[in-house]
């Protein structure tokens, strides 16, 4: 049978818009997908905020338990986490957009 092998995400996939926030590793974008015009919000770390520093820091295992909870949460007032990605350098969250 044909599987549909899993998305990898990058920054080329999105339209990136307004800040909408601060969160603690980093700012929230509106970010558009091009393909669908699907609207989430993008959670970009700020530019000091490298992979080599999470590491450092001892945050890396906050944050990928952050990641590996949200992804799996199904709840009605909590964002759900679509999926991330990362490059070089830094981690990117792909998080369900909220208007309000």
């Amino acid at each position: 049978g044909s599987r549909t092998p899993k998305k990898q995400w990058s920054l080329n996939d999105f339209d990136i818009g307004k800040p909408l926030g601060n969160g603690k590793f980093g700012k929230v974008y509106l970010a558009r997908e091009k393909k669908t015009h699907f609207i989430v919000a993008l959670k970009a770390p700020e530019r000091v905020l490298f992979k080599s520093q999470l590491t450092k820091a001892g945050v890396e295992h906050q944050l990928r338990r952050e990641i590996e909870i949200q992804a799996h949460l199904r709840h009605p007032n909590i964002l759900r986490l679509y999926g991330y990605f990362y490059d070089q350098t830094r981690i990117y969250l792909i998080l369900e957009f909220a208007a309000k």
